[in-house]
């Protein structure tokens, strides 16, 4: 008994019929094709169109290439696509904005009154005042460096007058603690897309863990200025940091890196 012959995708397709078209009364057509789906059955599709007749102005060589004869298994089949083989969709038109350049200044607009948001939803205090309001523009800092506010008198431990002094220079702290920058670089000529992570991952890691990274940025926008200073542990990893790296580029500028305090 010999076994039965196997019919290939092609042959398969032979075996389906021709489409069916129907004209509706209200001007439509009724179209019942046949295809096979991903298991090899035979599928009738029902469709319901309704042919619309557009002029459109193209130029010579489409509409001549348009009038070309089929040829092949297609020779007598009518123009247009083949629906035993082309499935009719929905028809989506492009619609192209010539303002697009608004659509972006809108959208920049959008992004920074976020970002001003953002600032001004975190607390702001005062140093001197205790206010909500930076300290650059208290409305009592000419007022202060001669008679303290009852919150900054009560903040000051040390009798001196009723003068406001700063935190630091309470007691004598500040004889007591001085910062060393010695191991400290300023990294200038940063792109505005580099962040603190970028600095310590991408530029400076093979030079040993950093002590500090500070990107200096605006206070109002949170945008970078483009300038960072980096704290490494000795000043000899600083010093090979800054042979390295300065004039060399990074993401399409130019670094430019300094020590923080001027050497002797």
């Amino acid at each position: 008994m010999s076994a039965p012959v196997l019919k290939s995708w092609a042959d398969a397709e032979d075996d389906i019929p021709q489409p069916e078209v129907t004209s509706n009364p209200d001007g439509t057509k009724t179209v019942i094709s046949y295809r096979l789906n991903a298991k090899g059955q035979k599928v009738k599709i029902t469709q319901k169109i309704k042919e619309v007749k557009v002029q459109e102005k193209v130029h010579p060589s489409i509409a001549i290439r348009r009038k070309w004869a089929k040829f092949g298994k297609e020779k007598d089949t009518p123009p247009g696509p083949d629906t035993r083989t082309t499935q009719l969709g929905e028809k989506v038109e492009l619609k192209l904005g010539a303002a697009w350049k608004e659509l972006e200044k809108k959208e920049e607009e959008e992004k920074l009154q976020a970002r001003q948001n953002l600032v001004s939803s975190q607390r702001i205090r005062c140093r001197r005042c205790k206010g909500d309001h930076y300290t650059s523009k208290c409305p009592f800092k000419d007022t202060l460096s001669e008679q303290a506010t009852p919150a900054a008198a009560e903040s000051s431990e040390s009798a001196t007058g009723g003068k406001y002094v700063p935190p630091s220079l309470r007691n004598g702290a500040a004889k007591d603690l001085t910062r060393d920058d010695s191991t400290t670089l300023k990294v200038s000529q940063l792109n505005s897309i580099v962040d603190e992570d970028m600095i310590r991952d991408e530029l400076f890691a093979r030079f040993g863990p950093l002590q500090r990274v500070a990107l200096v940025r605006n206070r109002e926008t949170g945008e970078s200025k483009g300038f960072a200073y980096v704290t490494f542990a000795t000043e000899s990893l600083a010093q090979q940091a800054l042979d390295s790296l300065n004039g060399k580029g990074y993401n399409s500028l130019i670094l430019h890196i300094e020590w923080s305090k001027k050497r002797k």
